[in-house]
């Protein structure tokens, strides 16, 4: 186990990966996102959109090889400031009001649109149909703005064509004028009469209009199409946001990802608490499965668990003492100690459980309940008491004994002292048991969570989902630093309930700790059980 060996690759997050592990925020994202779409929707000012289409004739005026450039041109005339006024013009007087502008049918900002025909670029429309649009809050002003225009359209045309016959005519006179045969007088009165006669061919002839109808539905009213872009929006910000915060924090997701840190075996996959694999059976909350529900499958669970703790003591042939440690301070490791202690009482080997994270304490109250406050692993280690006056026997199974954490001291025992007290302490109670199980403090918390690994047999990791991968990697770290022996690990399964709580509690006590300058150390949780008949007989008060 190196951390340079560490595979970071296995834990690259995936879009799907990270909408699952953070589908609540996904489902915020996406519901804002859509309810922000319909709100504005529903707020915003309707606006209505009227239609039509012109089909512009070809002038006889017009050369056959010019006819891209003339339809271009109509564009062009239809875009010109000049209809745009005679536009506003017509439109005010058909609506009795002088509402619409000059601006309103030309300029960036106008109202008014003209599409090119379909794979027709600026310059090269080379079609003869044109479709124009006009948007406005009213109905009834958009189909008189978009007619209007059409209208103007015609008008402005009609004149254009006007000025171009009258011109050419002009110039055939000036040229009659100036001829010098009676031929070519003739050939150029033939040209005048043509002329003439094309020009008023062109002015009868009118654009095919399809007039707009007034529009009845507004093209921003639609809360469905809206909220329906609005949800595909919020998806994918929000499965953004989320692979950004996956990548950011990278999780232990599967049961099989801390062998990719570790590279040791899965000795434990724990069902979370209150939630039962077998159909029919109650779920159990007691977070100790083995005394209270012997037949649940969180009990045969932690049996296994101990079966293979038992297999790796039968391979070495000796007695063995096993660390359990986890990342960060959490009551999940004390209750697996406790019940893998149980399962292996079971079988009758003799168990010493030492509850060594005098931070919590919450082995000695699981397996010592009802217990009054008594001398335990801090005095040994103080060497104030030794292992055996300190030790009791658990009321849950005769088999087990337990070295309480006991009373806190202000100024505890630590560095080279900790781990020559430790090592005794080890040594002195494999003399007198089988197996012994030591609940270790966080290795991210303490330091002396790392002397507990060293002068252990062998170390168990107990970890869970949802906890990051760089946390477990720093512990891979601290633990390179010594000589330790990681056999294998216990993956504890939570409910998103249970998950969710801890994480509030988490991130609530870091807070709280960095507000008032207090050690972040959480308190020892009280369970449910019932109160000892009597006080035991090796309780006592505390020594001087």
């Amino acid at each position: 186990m190196r951390a340079s060996d560490i595979q970071h690759g296995k834990f690259e997050p995936t879009v799907f990966g990270a909408v699952r592990r953070y589908r609540v925020m996904v489902l915020v994202v996406t519901v804002l996102v859509t309810s922000a779409a319909v709100a504005y929707s529903l707020l915003q000012r309707e606006v209505y959109r009227a239609e039509a289409t012109v089909t512009v004739p070809l002038s006889t005026l017009a050369q056959r090889d010019a006819r891209d450039q003339y339809f271009d041109s109509q564009v062009l005339l239809m875009q010109s400031q000049e209809v745009a006024e005679e536009a506003a013009r017509i439109a005010n007087a058909n609506l009795n009001r002088n509402l619409l502008s000059t601006g309103d049918f030309s300029g960036q900002n106008s109202s008014l649109e003209i599409t090119p025909p379909e794979r027709a670029t600026p310059g090269g429309f080379g079609s003869s149909i044109v479709a124009v649009a006009f948007t406005w809050p009213d109905a009834d002003v958009a189909q008189a703005g978009v007619n209007a225009a059409l209208m103007a359209f015609d008008d402005v045309r009609a004149g254009t064509i006007a000025a171009q016959g009258t011109a050419s005519v002009a110039a055939v006179e000036r040229a009659i004028r100036d001829a010098r045969t009676k031929g070519q007088v003739a050939e150029l009165l033939k040209q005048r009469a043509t002329t003439l006669v094309n020009l008023q061919v062109d002015l009868a002839t009118h654009p095919t209009v399809r007039w707009a109808p007034e529009p009845q539905t507004p093209i921003n009213g639609n809360s469905k199409r809206t909220g329906a872009i609005g949800l595909v929006a919020g998806l994918v910000l929000g499965a953004g946001l989320a692979y950004v915060r996956a990548s950011r924090r990278r999780c232990l997701d599967d049961r099989l990802d801390p062998a990719a840190i570790y590279d040791v075996p899965l000795i434990g996959d724990i069902p979370p608490a209150g939630a039962g694999i077998l159909p029919g059976r109650a779920p159990a909350a007691d977070p100790l499965p083995v005394a209270a529900d012997p037949r649940s499958p969180a009990a045969e669970a932690f049996r296994f668990t101990a079966g293979s703790v038992e297999r790796i003591r039968t391979a070495r042939d000796q007695r063995l003492a096993v660390s359990f440690v986890s990342a960060d301070s959490d009551s999940r490791r004390s209750t697996v100690v406790a019940n893998v202690a149980l399962a292996v009482a079971e079988s009758g080997t003799t168990v010493l459980v030492v509850d060594a994270d005098t931070g919590q304490g919450v082995l000695t109250d699981l397996l010592l309940p009802g217990s009054p406050p008594t001398d335990g692993f801090e005095q040994v280690v103080a060497g104030r008491c030794g292992v055996s006056d300190c030790v009791e026997t658990s009321p849950l199974n005769s088999a087990v004994a337990v070295l309480p954490a006991g009373y806190a001291r202000l100024r505890p025992t630590s560095g080279t002292a900790y781990a020559k007290a430790v090592a005794g302490l080890i040594t002195e109670a494999k003399e007198s048991f089988e197996l012994v199980l030591i609940d270790g403090p966080a290795v991210l918390r303490a330091a002396n969570a790392v002397d507990l690994v060293q002068d252990s047999d062998a170390a168990v990791v107990v970890l869970g989902p949802g906890e990051l991968v760089q946390d477990h990697v720093t512990v891979v770290e601290r633990l390179d630093q010594v000589d330790s022996d990681v056999v294998g690990y216990v993956y504890r399964r939570e409910g998103r309930w249970q998950r969710f709580v801890r994480r509030v509690w988490r991130r609530t006590g870091v807070r709280t700790g960095r507000r008032t300058g207090l050690v972040d150390r959480p308190a020892a949780t009280v369970f449910a059980f019932p109160s000892a008949k009597s006080a035991r007989e090796s309780a006592r008060a505390p020594r001087g």
